[in-house]
């Protein structure tokens, strides 16, 4: 009976949802370490504008038949904020991670797109929304940041060339800031909603979200192969620097879509509708760099090594300070 009367006070507290916040942020990570696998070998077979206007796509449809038969269907005062931060997040963002990918693979593009992602989202949730972080959560981001950096060092990954890793962590230093300029929109969307008493489920969000990033997304393919047209290139202009892969396209491009744009942003975008800055979801979701590791291990050569086994612990313990 005590236990039970304690754990009401801390759910009354706030504490169920700090705990609803962690379990879907890890949720969220797991998701996303699958699908920037999946992501990278779609764009080395069909092309990366093509692979991310074609998820897109996929989960478009796929969130359509659920919003218009069992969900909101589109609406709400938030639904611009909504197209907005998808346009920014999904089209824009989306198109230079999958540029990323196609150069260095998904391990150190989801390095260098999570760690810019969280400190830019943290800072952009500290200065616009006035959400400042606290000593602990402060803390807890810091050790999970560190530990992707020790697990992710000297790099588990084949050689590439300098023109080539260059060009893949410039277009993963803008996917990062444009994904977390995106996740903050969204949470600024969350906010207005709750000022008006309105309820939107995450994967309603999600549905909104990928309204706009689909429509940006379609449009820069259209452009990407008019130009490709023009110069008489083929789409898949940069050579894939791993194995072949064992299933084709079409496969990896709806696993793509089912999850990230389906299941994994609906869980980052439940975890953001919990808590105040955007910043403290995105590191959580960061530790997808460290878990894409032993994914990766067939596909692209990846191999866990000391430094990713000891980069895990020093996350998990980044996470465990979060959940106390």
């Amino acid at each position: 009976m005590r236990c039970r009367s304690a754990w009401r006070g801390l759910r009354s507290a706030g504490y169920g949802d700090w705990i609803s916040f962690v379990h879907a942020a890890i949720l969220a990570a797991g998701l996303f370490a699958l699908t920037g696998v999946c992501a990278a070998q779609a764009s080395w077979l069909i092309g990366a504008a093509r692979a991310n206007a074609w998820r897109l796509v996929i989960a478009v449809a796929v969130l359509a038949a659920w919003a218009h038969t069992m969900g909101p269907g589109i609406g709400g005062s938030s639904l611009g904020w909504f197209l907005v931060a998808g346009a920014v997040g999904f089209g824009c963002g989306g198109w230079c991670v999958f540029q990323a990918l196609r150069r260095i693979g998904s391990t150190l593009t989801l390095l260098v797109v999570e760690c810019v992602a969280t400190a830019v989202a943290a800072i952009i949730g500290w200065g616009v929304l006035g959400a400042a972080l606290s000593a602990a959560e402060t803390t807890a981001v810091f050790l999970i940041i560190a530990g992707i950096v020790i697990g992710m060092r000297p790099g588990p990954l084949p050689a590439l060339s300098r023109p080539q890793v260059l060009a893949g962590c410039l277009f993963a230093v803008a996917a990062g800031i444009l994904q977390a300029v995106s996740f903050n929109l969204s949470k600024h969307a969350f906010n207005l909603l709750a000022a008006a008493g309105e309820v939107l489920p995450p994967l309603g969000a999600a549905y909104h979200r990928l309204l706009g990033g689909a429509a940006v997304a379609i449009l820069l393919h259209t452009i990407t192969s008019a130009r490709c047209r023009r110069a008489g290139a083929v789409s898949a202009a940069v050579a894939a620097p791993f194995p072949g892969s064992p299933v084709p396209a079409p496969a990896w491009v709806a696993m793509n879509a089912l999850f990230g744009p389906v299941l994994g942003v609906t869980c980052m975008l439940w975890a953001i509708s919990l808590v105040d800055n955007p910043g403290v979801v995105q590191a959580v979701a960061a530790t997808a760099t460290l878990m894409t590791i032993p994914l990766a291990r067939r596909l692209e050569g990846a191999r866990p090594n000391t430094w990713w086994f000891a980069g895990c612990a020093t996350a998990i313990g980044g996470v465990a300070v979060l959940v106390w």
